[in-house]
C-alpha cells in the first residue's frame, strides 16, 4: 500500500491513506534509535527562550522536527524509505506526543542543502538566515551540526525575536535598518519611499521598479577591525548621514 500510494497520489482510497498515515506516525513515535535526539528536541523547543524550530536529518532519510509556534506546536517527520514525503502533526505540550489526523506536507531536498553538507563536514557546524518550514515560514537564525557523521541537527532562533529587541530601542528620529549580508531584511527601513538592499554592498532606491531612480551604489565594507563607516546621501531631496556596521547574531 505504502509504495502504490507514492506512486499514484491521485488513485489512492481513503482507506489507504489512513493505514499509510498511521504507519509514519507509529515510526515516527517508536523509532527507539533516535528517541534521545527526538526528546533532546522538544525539551529545546519547549524551554528556551524565542528558539522556534530543532530539526534533525539523518543521511539515510530519516527526518523528524519541532516548530513551535505562537499558539500550538507542530512535528513534521519522513521515514527513511520515503524520504520525500513528508508528514506534519500536532504536537502535545505537556508530553510530547502527536495527535489529530498526519497530512501531507510539501517535501524539503534538505539533505542536498548546501547548509547542509556544510554543517555535515564542519567541525565548528554552520550558521546562516533561512525560513521556518512551518505555513507561514517564519524567518529564523539558524546554526546546525553534524551528529557522529549520521545525520546534521539545526535550531532556529526566531528573526522576530530580535526585531522585537531593537525595535524596543530609542533611536531619537532616526532611521534603522538590518539586513544579512546576503539581502534578507530583517527591520525594514522607515525613509520614506525608500528601499535599502544589500547585497555585498549597501544600495538606496526608491520602492517600485528596482531600475528606475536609482539612488546610490555604496559601499559599507567593514575592515577587518571592525567599527562603522558613514556616508552622506541626499534621498528625495533630503541629506541623510547612513552609518553601516556590522554584528553577529547566533553565528550569522
Amino acid at each position: 500500500i505504502l509504495k502504490y500510494r507514492f506512486n499514484h497520489e491521485s488513485e489512492i482510497l481513503p482507506d489507504e491513506r489512513l493505514l499509510e498515515s498511521n504507519l509514519a506516525a507509529n515510526m515516527f513515535a517508536c523509532d527507539s534509535s533516535n528517541s534521545l535526539y527526538k526528546l533532546h528536541q522538544l525539551l529545546a523547543v519547549s524551554t528556551i527562550p524565542h528558539l522556534a524550530q530543532a530539526t534533525y536529518i539523518g543521511i539515510d532519510g530519516l527526518i523528524f522536527s519541532f516548530y513551535r509556534g505562537e499558539t500550538q506546536m507542530i512535528a513534521s517527520y519522513s521515514n527513511i524509505s520515503y524520504s520525500s514525503i513528508w508528514y506534519s502533526q500536532h504536537v502535545d505540550r505537556d508530553n510530547g506526543n502527536l495527535y489529530g489526523e498526519p497530512i501531507f506536507t510539501k517535501s524539503i531536498a534538505a539533505r542536498k542543502a548546501t547548509w547542509f553538507q556544510k554543517a555535515l563536514n564542519s567541525s565548528s557546524g554552520h550558521s546562516w538566515f533561512g525560513k521556518a518550514w512551518n505555513k507561514a515560514q517564519d524567518g529564523l537564525f539558524l546554526s546546525a551540526v553534524g551528529m557522529d557523521g549520521r545525520g546534521v541537527i539545526s535550531l532556529g532562533l526566531r528573526a522576530k525575536a530580535v526585531a522585537d529587541q531593537f525595535a524596543a530601542l530609542e533611536f531619537h528620529d532616526a532611521d534603522f535598518q538590518l539586513a544579512t549580508h546576503d539581502g534578507e531584511v530583517i527591520i525594514p527601513t522607515r525613509l520614506p519611499n525608500t528601499q535599502i538592499t544589500v547585497s555585498n554592498n549597501t544600495k538606496l532606491k526608491p520602492n517600485g521598479d528596482p531600475y528606475i531612480d536609482l539612488v546610490g551604489n555604496l559601499s559599507c565594507s567593514m575592515s577587518h577591525g571592525g567599527g562603522s563607516k558613514y556616508f552622506n546621501e541626499k534621498v528625495s531631496g533630503v541629506t541623510y548621514k547612513f552609518y553601516c556596521s556590522t554584528l553577529e547574531i547566533a553565528g550569522v
